[in-house]
């Protein structure tokens, strides 16, 4: 998942619209319940803890690709 085409076709599956890095995720349709919808299915582990705080930071698809892509990333 750390590869940015891989994140993007996940995005892709719940934005309503096209997007680029600077796209305000609202503007793209993805909304607070399909952020955590992709959190969970970028996590490598289901005991990956989601940081709900970092979550409600994110404001663009650029801040939701590197979230993402640290998700993807962790380890227990």
């Amino acid at each position: 998942m750390a590869v940015t085409a891989d994140v993007d076709a996940l995005i892709s599956s719940y934005a309503t619209v096209g997007f680029t890095g600077s796209t305000r995720l609202l503007d793209a349709g993805v909304e607070s319940l399909s952020l955590l919808r992709l959190a969970v299915e970028a996590m490598p582990d289901g005991d990956v803890e989601i940081d709900v705080i970092g979550l409600t930071e994110l404001r663009t698809i650029e801040d939701l690709r590197a979230w993402l892509a640290d998700l993807a990333g962790r380890t227990c």
